[in-house]
C-alpha cells in the first residue's frame, strides 16, 4: 500500500514540476543566410547583397547568436550575443491574439556591443534584424536554412 502511495506522490511531484517550471522552448539551432541588408549613416542609406550566415540557439526565453560566418571573406566570427524574447507581444507563437497575414513571430532584444541595441524577428522562413548604434543603423533580412 505504501509503495503505491509513494508512486502516486512521485508522479504528482513530477507533474507539478512540469506545470510550475517555465520551460519555454526546447533548445533549437537556427541558421539563416542573409539575403539583403541596408546600412544607414550620415544621412545616406546603402543597400547590399547578403554577406553573412548567422547561427542562433533558441532555448527558453533567450536566443543566443553563436556564430556569424562572412561567406565573402570566408571567415567565422565567434559571437555570444544574448537576445531576450518578448513573449508578451501579440505576434508571439504562444499568444492567442496573433493576426494573419504575418503569422506568429518571435521577437527578441539584445545588446551586441557597448553602444548597440538589436531587435530580432524570427519567422517561420526568415529572420529580420535591426541594429542601432549612436553612429549607424543596420537592417538585415535573412532566409532560414535550418
Amino acid at each position: 500500500m505504501h509503495t503505491k502511495i509513494n508512486i502516486i506522490i512521485f508522479h504528482l511531484i513530477i507533474f507539478g514540476f512540469f506545470i510550475f517550471c517555465d520551460f519555454g522552448y526546447a533548445g533549437e539551432t537556427i541558421t539563416a543566410r542573409e539575403v539583403e541588408g541596408y546600412f544607414y549613416a550620415d544621412g545616406k542609406m546603402k543597400r547590399s547583397k547578403g554577406q553573412f550566415e548567422f547561427t542562433y540557439y533558441l532555448e527558453g526565453k533567450t536566443i543566443t547568436r553563436t556564430r556569424v560566418y562572412d561567406y565573402r571573406k570566408n571567415k567565422i566570427i565567434p559571437d555570444d550575443t544574448v537576445y531576450y524574447i518578448q513573449d508578451q507581444l501579440s505576434s508571439h507563437p504562444s499568444s492567442k491574439e496573433w493576426i494573419e497575414p504575418g503569422g506568429p513571430v518571435i521577437r527578441a532584444i539584445g545588446q551586441p556591443g557597448l553602444d548597440a541595441i538589436e531587435i530580432l524577428a524570427v519567422g517561420e522562413n526568415y529572420i529580420q534584424c535591426v541594429k542601432s548604434t549612436s553612429d549607424y543603423f543596420v537592417i538585415s533580412r535573412s532566409k532560414r536554412i535550418k
